[in-house]
């Protein structure tokens, strides 16, 4: 029977975060179907730059925003009052780092719907309607048999 000593390591740590649990990354996930669905619907030469203004649109309208706690920034966290860009400027009232949040939100929205028109405009019927239907498996959870 071989025992451990305490000075000798012990078996190595489970995969994945501490918890052992492997996530993995979703914007990692979109973008290798993102670039299956490229090579499934046939996009060409001349309708590349339309195809990545596309994708990049989604992924930066979809990208998973770095969980903030609700609440004010920690104490270390927070910038001096007298901050280069924040010199004189009020702090931010209730709601309204959320609405900024919002705003930006909005603008990537309206940039996607640009590039959405855009990609429209190069792809052919077939092409669309297999974007239509390939876009099914991008959305994550159960889906309905059909």
């Amino acid at each position: 029977m071989v025992a451990f000593d305490k000075e000798l390591p012990g078996p190595p740590p489970p995969p994945g975060g501490p918890d052992g649990f492997h996530r993995p990354d979703p914007a990692l996930e979109l973008a290798g179907k993102l670039s299956a669905v490229e090579t499934l619907i046939g996009i060409r030469s001349a309708q590349l730059d339309a195809w990545r203004d596309y994708t990049s649109a989604l992924t930066d309208f979809l990208a998973f925003p770095k969980h903030q706690p609700p609440g004010p920034p920690a104490a270390d966290a927070a910038k001096p009052a007298n901050a280069e860009n924040g010199a004189g400027k009020p702090q931010g009232l209730f709601g309204e780092e959320a609405a900024d949040r919002a705003l930006d939100r909005a603008a990537k929205a309206r940039i996607l719907k640009d590039k959405v028109t855009a990609l429209r405009n190069v792809l052919a019927p077939d092409q669309l309607a297999k974007l239509e239907d390939a876009e099914r498996s991008l959305v994550p959870g159960p889906r309905p048999f059909h």
